[in-house]
């Protein structure tokens, strides 16, 4: 929400909460620390965050604004191994429509602090080494460095942010990538404006309330058109709430998840309703349902669906020929697909509009989606938007419901009873096969019947074939080449990052392999193919007197699985469901023998969740292994946690095991 009834007012500033820790007051005895409280290990730790937000009204303009204060003290103990996000601060800076409508930086200080000759030595981010991006049309960001920084090295920065946006505060993440000693987030507000909190995360924070009465004056505005009311001076509460939580560990990368932060103990307010004295109450992100029939009454979403005669000529052209629902959905999702450019902000609202997107051939998400939806229903099929959040924005709270966690939109279909997903912003997605980015557990279909709870699952079987031909030597060296061809899920994300940047996925595609690499290569056949190759050499096997000794499947044998939890409260997201299949060839040197073989193994995951085949013969001179594994779903349910940690562990075992040969 920009604008809501606006109000000039005038009320007095609250004090926050009194804190033991300020910035730019660092003494000798803060560097005494030499390793965190709570994980030894851990390369630095946050010693105190604060987040203060206070919603109040603009004395001087009228209106409603929001302060951000942001405070973080952060020791670092090795340097080397902090992440990136400690050493490297964004701040975003959100954007509206028209002038000054935007958030505006009040202040911002950054220092690196540093123990030398037994002084406290500081030096400063200076104003030349902050830097301003343009994210999209709609966001900025600011970012900085610390200069200097050391093992031992304390870090802290500060800064204020004025925004006239107060329908819901940033996300408070009081769980970082390193563990945390204290961290808080206080938000005030007025009585006037009612704010529903969805916390997350398996730790239970101590929350203080406080409330002060206040008066002030009300000259009223309604739509910034004075209705001349008279000035009344009025009570007013200011209600104060502080979430604190102490000794957090630091979030340890697990796999099968697209978006870590969801596994965060976090916080976030949002808009439920609002009073103006003498007025009805507004209610909005109340529930679902109510969300469903704003967004169906919005003129950058629902409306944009209604009417659109301009496109009745087109639909007929493109769809010509095709007899059955089936091939015009297939067809129509192909044209809008392949016809249209996604500019890379994603939204639920249109910004050109559908017309303007037809005629110019790029929009953002809504602009192509909502499109696609039109044009389908134009064809006489069952079309409507699902709106979700995706994976870079957090998996939705059902129990919460958010009008401004709803941030993207893509299309469903009816088809005799079978329904089908699509999203039409990535060239290389497919109908049931989504980008990353829209797969985000559960959306919402939104009809003129109510919100229908939509399950987000890419349901089109995705296979990653390794293979690797090699020649085995007397003395254990091993050369050859190896090949991945990928298909539909690997194949799009394949591509998306190298658009985004070739010679970085080529180092990370090799940077685990302690070997020499020679001739990488990367093959699209542009029809839902991608070949990754590459040459190597000097890969070592043991030598033992007249033995050799190797795994058959070399550098390609499952070593860890990286589950690090006992259990674990949120879906298991693969992406696609997927079938890996690693096959290895290599021959037996001259003069040498099998004397044993590997030993078959098949085992299953419960309910089918999962399988595994995995064999090792010879045959004509070569040892040839084959394994495969089979997920046939893009999610589990968490309760699959357990038994996925069992199936990966015994297709470590399994692939643990050797071959030897022996000198005839």
């Amino acid at each position: 929400m920009k604008t809501l009834i606006t109000l000039v007012a005038s009320i007095a500033t609250l004090s926050s909460f009194a804190q033991d820790v300020k910035f730019g007051k660092v003494t000798k005895q803060d560097f005494e620390k030499t390793k965190s409280t709570i994980q030894a290990d851990a390369p630095a730790e946050v010693l105190y965050a604060d987040g203060n937000y206070k919603i109040s009204f603009n004395t001087n303009q009228g209106g409603v604004e929001q302060t951000k204060k942001v405070f973080y003290r952060v020791i670092v103990f090795d340097k080397d191994k902090t992440p990136d996000d400690v050493l490297k601060i964004e701040i975003p800076l959100y954007k509206g429509n028209g002038s000054g409508n935007e958030d505006k930086i009040l202040s911002l200080k950054a220092v690196t602090y540093n123990l030398e000759n037994g002084k406290v030595v500081e030096q400063k981010v200076e104003k030349k080494d902050i830097f301003t991006e343009k994210v999209h049309r709609f966001l900025d960001k600011q970012t900085f460095s610390f200069p200097n920084v050391k093992n031992g090295s304390i870090l802290e920065y500060t800064y204020e942010i004025l925004s006239p946006f107060y329908s819901d505060t940033d996300t408070w993440y009081f769980q970082q990538s390193i563990p945390v000693v204290n961290s808080n987030f206080t938000l005030e507000s007025h009585e006037f404006l009612i704010y529903q909190h969805d916390l997350r995360g398996g730790f239970s924070p101590k929350v203080v309330r406080d409330s002060k009465q206040d008066t002030y004056t009300l000259n009223e505005f309604v739509r910034g058109r004075n209705s001349n009311a008279s000035v009344s001076e009025q009570k007013l509460s200011i209600n104060t709430v502080k979430y604190t939580l102490t000794n957090l560990p630091n979030y340890s990368r697990e796999a099968y998840v697209l978006n870590s932060r969801n596994l965060l103990a976090s916080i976030r307010f949002e808009l439920s309703s609002y009073i103006v004295p003498g007025r009805t109450t507004e209610n909005f992100s109340t529930t679902w349902e109510k969300i469903g029939k704003d967004l169906l009454d919005n003129d950058n979403f629902g409306r944009e669906l209604n009417g659109n005669g301009f496109l009745d000529e087109p639909v007929n052209t493109i769809i010509a020929g095709k007899n059955t629902p089936e091939e015009k959905m297939q067809t129509l999702f192909d044209y809008v697909r392949n016809t249209y450019t996604f500019n890379d902000y994603v939204s639920k609202y249109t910004d050109n509009g559908i017309k303007k997107t037809f005629n110019e051939k790029s929009g953002n998400s809504a602009d192509i989606n909502l499109m696609l939806i039109a044009m389908l229903r134009k064809a006489g099929l069952d079309a409507n938007p699902i709106v979700l959040s995706t994976v870079n924005n957090g998996v939705l709270n059902y129990s919460f419901p958010s009008r401004n966690k709803l941030n993207y939109v893509i299309a469903g279909v009816t088809i005799n009873k079978e329904f089908y997903l699509m999203d039409a912003t990535d060239k290389n997605s497919q109908i049931n096969l989504l980008p990353i980015r829209a797969i985000n557990d559960r959306g919402f279909m939104v009809t003129d019947k109510g919100m229908k709870e939509i399950t987000l699952r890419n349901s089109t079987m995705s296979a990653d074939k390794k293979s690797i031909t090699a020649d085995l030597k007397a003395d254990g060296n091993l050369t050859g080449i190896y090949s991945s061809v990928r298909d539909n899920y690997f194949y799009m994300s394949d591509l998306a990052d190298i658009t985004n940047d070739p010679k970085a996925f080529e180092k990370e595609y090799t940077e685990d392999y302690n070997f020499e690499i020679s001739d990488f290569k990367t093959q699209d056949n542009k029809q839902n193919l991608i070949r990754h190759q590459f040459k190597f050499n000097d890969v070592k096997v043991d030598v033992a007197g007249n033995k050799i000794l190797f795994n058959p499947f070399l550098f390609l044998a499952n070593t860890k699985h990286n589950l690090n939890l006992e259990q674990r409260n949120y879906n298991i997201e693969f992406g696609a469901p997927t079938t890996n299949t690693n096959t290895i060839k290599i021959k037996i040197p001259e003069g040498y023998k099998v004397e044993s073989l590997p030993t078959e193994k098949q085992f299953t995951m419960p309910d089918q969740a999962g399988g595994y085949a995995y064999k090792v013969i010879e045959k004509d001179g070569f040892i040839i292994a084959q394994a495969q594994k089979i997920i046939p779903y893009s999610v589990l349910p968490a309760q699959y946690y357990k038994p996925l940690k069992e199936f990966l562990t015994n297709i470590i075992n399994t692939e643990g095991q050797q071959v030897i040969l022996v000198k005839q």
